[in-house]
This record gives C-alpha cells, sequence and structure tokens, in this order.
C-alpha cells in the first residue's frame, strides 16, 4: 500500500514539474530554426519508415525534447483517435505515438496555413502511425492491435478522412 501511495505522489510531482517546467524552459529558447524544423521532418520519415530502428533512437529522443523546448510549435494528442497501442513495456507503444506526433508536427512544418485545422494535422498522425505499425508487422508479425489492423482496412478503403473528421470531435 505505501509504494503504491509512494507511485501516485511521485506522479503527481512528475506531472506538476513538467506543467511549470515546460512553459519555462520554451520562454528560455526562441522558436524553432529552419534547420531544426527541417530535422523534424526528416525524424518524421525515419520513424514512419522504421519507428524501432536503433538507428532513429537518438533522433527519437532529440524530437520529444526539442518538441517540449519550442514555443512556436504545439500538437494534441488524441488517444480515441488510434486506441490501445498494446503493451508499453514492448517499446512498440512509445514508438508509435512518437511516429504519430512527428508526423503531426512534420505537417504542420510543411503546410503552415493549417497550423489550426485539427482534421488534417491528425490526420497526417495517424496515417504516419499506421505507417509505423505497418513497419513494425514487419519485423515482428506476431504484433497485432485490432483497432490498427481496422484503421488500415480503413484507410484501404479510403474512409480514413471520414474516420479523423468523426474522431477529432470526440478530442475536445
Amino acid at each position: 500500500m505505501r509504494k503504491s501511495t509512494e507511485f501516485v505522489f511521485s506522479l503527481i510531482l512528475l506531472a506538476a514539474i513538467m506543467m511549470f517546467a515546460i512553459p519555462i524552459v520554451a520562454q528560455n529558447r526562441g522558436p524553432s530554426t529552419s534547420e531544426e524544423r527541417a530535422r523534424a521532418v526528416q525524424v518524421a520519415k525515419a520513424l514512419r519508415a522504421d519507428p524501432t530502428a536503433d538507428n532513429v533512437q537518438p533522433d527519437r529522443e532529440w524530437f520529444v525534447k526539442w518538441l517540449i523546448e519550442i514555443p512556436d510549435i504545439t500538437v494534441k494528442l488524441c488517444p480515441s483517435i488510434y486506441g490501445d497501442l498494446g503493451d508499453p513495456k514492448s517499446g512498440n507503444a512509445g514508438a508509435l505515438i512518437a511516429t504519430l506526433t512527428a508526423s503531426e508536427v512534420a505537417s504542420v512544418i510543411e503546410n503552415p496555413k493549417k497550423t489550426k485545422d485539427d482534421k488534417a494535422i491528425s490526420y497526417a498522425g495517424l496515417d504516419g502511425l499506421l505507417d509505423g505499425y505497418q513497419a513494425i508487422q514487419k519485423k515482428d508479425p506476431n504484433y497485432k492491435l485490432p483497432q490498427l489492423d481496422q484503421l488500415l482496412k480503413t484507410r484501404a478503403d479510403g474512409k480514413l478522412d471520414e474516420y479523423v473528421r468523426d474522431a477529432v470531435k470526440k478530442c475536445k
């Protein structure tokens, strides 16, 4: 019981630190540079191709830190769009979230007129996540997630845009 209480307290403390530290870190630096934005787009492409590759881990770590620090690009995560990503201990769930986030950021960078278009950004993120999921499945055919398998079928049927339009409404 004590360990459970300590764990919950630690989570609350971490959340409070992040809530106050992230805005302070973002204030300590200027907006993203064109070089950083170009690197973020390249990271998104690498993650879509193979989100669990050993050689993308440093870029993934750089990307997450960079996204936290910069004040000029933000994206929203909406778990109801993609559903359960499986056991977080496998590393696949984190890799897919990074892929989704990087794909959303790449969309914002490449389409600056759509920075407020939640549907377009979420579509880009989900499309990237699905590419990453397929890449993981090539390496590990036993990695199956029914929600993502259904979304692959939805995409193949040309209905992913419609799905995202409806799913984004649940995120607000």
